[in-house]
């Protein structure tokens, strides 16, 4: 049997897969003083229908009122926009999950043989591989449960409720000391990350303003790579002869945990979650301090709207059978279908094998070298997501993850010399991360929360990472099988096969959201049926 060690999520990027036993594989400057002048301008500009408190409480609720006005006019004044300022804080407190949620897939990149000799199950790959695949059970499971608690609980709240089987499953692996503890241990890490996972590029969405929705959104994928990074940058320890690091590497996965459910009680919740639960005034207050007030009855109006036009306050998995949520329901779960199978974890898998011919023969060196290129594509994702649109990213990526591919077959194919064929391969590997980094990776986790309805939302995410994880879990159990059976050759090709398939089921079914509230997209799916 053969099980994925490290995975991948549509936010995030994998870094390895496994087998049976894993392989380690001018900005101008802002101007202060106009600044402050256009504070003072807009506090004291005409009379307030609004009662306003006096003195310096006063004051500052003036200034943190119109900073998102003051934002954009500094933006047409030919300074720095800072209009995502607000949310930022918020958004990178809740991407800490996916810096856990990466760490945790690099966790066992390394230290795995010394985890096996340790707790007594050293030379079997079944288990070996069972130890990683527990982690894709409870991240499914995870994920089903997500709607239910989001729903009930709010993103805040079940944020900081998910930080406990995280923190508990991080200290139970680092205490294990037979194979049941850190089954358990995995196990319970999964259910969070499956939870975490879903929950945060729908916070991120919903508490976002619409013009940097999308460059906020892929702090999820950079929280990721990072967490990955940092992973692989501790295992290289274990692979100097210290065969109790592991511990430790689990005992650090606790402090991440315990700063979401600090940090996330000084975080807002989400206001269209307030509106739907009736909390109409601690909405009104977060969006005018997010988003500025010349944003608040606009934003008001669109979330009250949608929210009455729904005949219920409760959604269930019914609804996603009626349109145009089976329709979104179909585009999510499709995507992740086609991400799976379009090759990451296959490619990740390889990568390290491709490192170790050319003479990188340390798997977390060569699996950091693949995280940086994909913490690089990120990077550059979140600066074009906002500016070209989510539709593009998403063709252009599949497209260049297809031409990687073809590369990798030729190196493979094609009568080259030895030193070529390698540096084809690691340019085509290379590409294929950058590339999916640019738009498979975070457009998916961004625009399936965009294009779903408010009531259906939660449901709409948790049913489509759900086959995420399935996908995910089948591609790890079968790929090396495929490949002694046809050869690299012919799976790379169908994974450029594939590529170019998601690519011409991106241009038909998938509408761009850039720029479009998610309150204007809903209304307007909506009215195509």
């Amino acid at each position: 049997m053969q099980s994925l060690a490290v995975l991948h999520t549509p936010c995030t990027s994998a870094i390895t897969s496994s087998s049976p036993r894993p392989r380690k594989l001018s900005l101008c400057r802002p101007n202060f003083v106009s600044l402050k002048l256009r504070r003072v301008h807009v506090r004291s500009s005409g009379p307030s229908s609004d009662p306003q408190p006096s003195g310096s409480e006063g004051e500052r609720n003036g200034v943190e009122t119109v900073t998102g006005q003051v934002f954009e006019e500094e933006k047409e004044n030919g300074s720095i926009d800072l209009g995502w300022l607000p949310v930022f804080p918020h958004a990178v407190t809740a991407s800490m999950a996916n810096f856990l949620f990466g760490y945790h897939i690099g966790v066992m990149n390394g230290p795995i043989e010394d985890i096996a000799r340790e707790l007594g199950f050293q030379g079997k790959p079944i288990l070996e591989g069972l130890v990683v695949s527990i982690f894709i059970v409870g991240a499914f499971l995870g994920s089903i449960c997500f709607s239910a608690l989001v729903d009930k609980f709010g993103c805040k709240r079940t944020l900081q409720l998910d930080s406990i089987p995280l923190i508990l499953g991080a200290f139970l692996s680092a205490q294990a000391n037979s194979l049941d503890e850190m089954l358990l241990g995995r196990f319970l890490v999964g259910i969070g990350i499956g939870v975490n996972t879903v929950l945060v590029p729908l916070y991120i969405s919903e508490i976002s303003p619409t013009k940097y929705r999308g460059t906020l959104g892929t702090l999820c994928q950079i929280g990721t790579c990072l967490g990955i990074i940092t992973s692989l940058s501790l295992a290289i320890p274990s692979e100097s002869g210290d065969p109790h690091w592991w511990r430790t590497m689990f005992y650090i996965a606790c402090v991440p945990g315990l700063a979401i459910i600090l940090g996330m009680q000084f975080a807002v919740e989400s206001p269209r979650w307030l509106c739907k639960v009736g909390r109409m005034e601690e909405a009104h207050e977060i969006i005018e301090k997010l988003w500025g007030r010349t944003e608040v009855q606009k934003s008001i109006q669109e979330i009250k709207s949608v929210v009455d036009s729904d005949a219920s306050d409760q959604s269930s998995w019914q609804d996603l059978l009626v349109p145009p949520n089976n329709k979104i329901a179909l585009i999510g779960g499709s995507l992740f279908f086609l991400q799976q199978f379009a090759g990451i974890n296959g490619v990740l898998y390889f990568s390290s094998l491709t490192f170790h011919d050319v003479g990188i023969t340390s798997g977390a060196l060569a699996s950091l070298f693949v995280g940086i290129t994909n913490f690089g594509g990120a990077l550059i994702a979140s600066y074009l997501m906002d500016k070209q649109g989510r539709r593009k990213l998403l063709i252009g990526s599949y497209i260049g993850m297809a031409c990687s591919m073809f590369l990798i077959v030729s190196s493979i194919s094609l009568p080259l010399s030895e030193d070529s064929s390698h540096a084809l391969s690691i340019f085509g590997t290379l590409l294929y991360i950058f590339t999916f980094a640019l738009g498979a990776g975070p457009v998916t986790g961004i625009i399936i929360p965009e294009l779903s309805s408010a009531l259906t939302r939660s449901k709409i995410m948790g049913f489509s990472f759900s086959v995420h994880w399935v996908c995910n879990f089948l591609v790890g159990l079968y790929f090396l099988e495929f490949v002694e059976k046809f050869g690299v050759g012919a799976v790379y090709l169908s994974f450029g096969g594939v590529s170019l398939l998601t690519a011409i089921f991106a241009n038909y079914f998938i509408v761009e959201t850039k720029g479009r509230s998610l309150e204007e997209i809903e209304m307007s799916l909506s009215k195509r049926t």
